[in-house]
């Protein structure tokens, strides 16, 4: 019970932001943390990978990394079903690598209120976390590719870096406190 109310008071105290964005490379345990904060808080789930092609899928399966037009498309996608809980007033999180500034702010401009939340690692963590998964599209292999894809977000001002050797639960705290703080 008690539970409960935190909970809820969490999310009538978050609901200013609207927008959760959860990013990181793969294996930074993007998807994990933002399933359990929209659970948490009681908000609409975006899976970013949901949203690519099947044929992205398989490139990036095979070791391939997609095109920029394929990378383009995605996020489209993305800023279209994030355009649709805006319409709804539907609170998200959203799960997506984010690799990509300008492809940030074109997410930053369908979102509503976004707060982003940059999960990063060192590279044999994230290795490692990519080894042990099962039932994944994206091999070890293409981790290299991400980690040199992925530009900085120090000049974005609404991005929190947070370090993946910390549990979910330590990192939805954090979050859930700088959601709070920020609005």
């Amino acid at each position: 019970m008690q539970q409960d109310l935190t909970a809820q008071q969490q999310a009538s105290k978050a609901a200013e932001c609207q927008s959760l964005i959860i990013m990181g490379v793969a294996g930074s345990g993007k998807s994990t943390l933002a399933l359990r904060l929209a659970e948490q808080l009681g908000w609409h789930y975006l899976e970013g990978d949901d949203f690519h092609s099947l044929e992205a899928k398989q490139m990036m399966a095979s070791g391939t990394p997609i095109t920029s037009e394929m990378r383009d498309q995605w996020v489209g996608r993305l800023c279209a079903a994030l355009q649709d809980c805006v319409a709804k007033q539907l609170p998200a999180v959203l799960s997506y690598s984010g690799l990509i500034r300008k492809h940030r702010e074109r997410i930053r401009q369908a979102a509503a209120n976004p707060q982003f939340v940059y999960l990063q690692g060192s590279a044999e963590l994230l290795a490692q976390r990519l080894a042990q998964r099962q039932n994944h599209f994206m091999p070890v292999s293409m981790l290299q590719s991400q980690l040199a894809t992925m530009e900085p977000v120090d000049q974005e001002a609404d991005v929190l870096c947070l370090d993946i050797g910390h549990s979910v639960n330590e990192l939805m705290l954090q979050i859930i406190l700088k959601i709070q703080q920020r609005f």
